[in-house]
């Protein structure tokens, strides 16, 4: 077939052609990189003299731009007919249009941002600090040694480098003294990692919240301040705390924060377990020797560390049974907030 022949056939094909899907199979069989008119374009080469490539390359060309022109022309056409389709159709301009889903912000984000807006307002920087970290940011300048039992309270994932994911968000505050002089006010609300057994209370990836303030004369009434503060926020003017005595070795002396339940005001129920409190973040007094670790001298400085579990006071909050339930992406569960 020669290429008169091929651009007849191609033109006669075009003006039958029905709709757009099939136009858009014409246009590749004779314009697309296997097509027709390709196929006549190698053949050029093979021509013995010079004067007979060059007609045929222009005689080809023309042919290819007619081509061209009819698959525009039948396009145009096609789109015409469907608009005048729609217009015969009876269309009723108050009938409210397709409405479009919306996404929603997830509560441990919009928590955080409640946070940092809390403690931005009292001078608080947020600050962040790798998720595979060092073992001696993690666990060492901490004053956990490595044969410290205290190890043994955090089920931690290791690489085979000797570097882990961070157990905890802890790992700011050496980072933070090495880079930054005192006065030093900064927090961090991000992800942590531990080998844990995962059940409605516990899951190998969770958030934590950790503060970190150091200068001179910091002291216990400071972290009494910022918990009271905190908790009334969360959970209310009537919100109560209290500290207990609790080890953690980069703290001296070190308590756990407890705040009244809301449910219950301390009486007891199903939600606290009857105890009328719940235990809501680890605190304490930086230990001297962290202090130190972080090049700051501890005679002239000391420094408060507070930290909670945002999962966990959501969980309270909000009523949430299931920690699993903030990773899963179930929309079921996150088009409640």
């Amino acid at each position: 077939m020669n290429i008169a022949e091929v651009e007849k056939k191609a033109l006669a094909e075009i003006s039958k052609v029905k709709t757009p899907k099939n136009l858009d199979g014409f246009r590749i069989k004779y314009l697309g990189r296997k097509g027709e008119i390709n196929n006549f374009l190698s053949e050029i080469p093979e021509l013995p003299r010079q004067e007979d490539r060059k007609k045929a390359g222009i005689l080809i060309n023309e042919v290819k731009g007619r081509i061209e022109e009819a698959l525009a022309l039948r396009d145009k056409d096609l789109k015409n007919q469907s608009l005048k389709k729609v217009e015969k159709e009876p269309f009723d301009i108050t009938e409210p249009g397709k409405t479009v889903p919306l996404g929603s912000i997830h509560p441990i984000t919009k928590f955080r941002e409640f946070v940092r807006d809390t403690f931005s307002q009292l001078g608080f920087e947020e600050v962040y600090a790798p998720h595979i970290e060092e073992d001696s940011y993690n666990f060492g300048l901490l004053n956990i040694s490595p044969d410290h039992p205290s190890r043994d309270l955090w089920d931690t994932l290791y690489l085979e480098n000797g570097d882990l994911l961070r157990t905890h968000t802890s790992n700011i505050q050496v980072r933070e003294m090495e880079k930054r002089k005192p006065p030093i006010k900064v927090m961090s609300f991000d992800r942590c990692f531990r080998y844990e057994s995962v059940d409605p209370h516990h899951d190998h990836t969770f958030t934590q919240f950790d503060l970190l303030y150091i200068d001179k004369k910091v002291s216990m009434v400071h972290l009494k301040f910022l918990s009271d503060l905190f908790l009334k926020k969360v959970f209310g003017e009537r919100t109560k705390t209290r500290f207990r005595p609790k080890y953690y070795p980069f703290v001296e002396p070190g308590v756990g924060v407890d705040a009244l339940c809301p449910f219950c005001e301390g009486k007891g129920c199903r939600i606290c377990g009857r105890e009328g409190w719940f235990e809501i973040a680890g605190a304490g007094l930086v230990h001297p020797q962290v202090i130190k670790n972080g090049g700051l001298d501890p005679d002239e400085y000391s420094g408060l560390a507070w930290g909670f579990g945002p999962d966990r006071i959501l969980m309270i909050k909000l009523g949430i049974d299931d920690i699993r339930h903030f990773n899963k992406g179930d929309l079921r569960f996150l088009k409640q907030f």
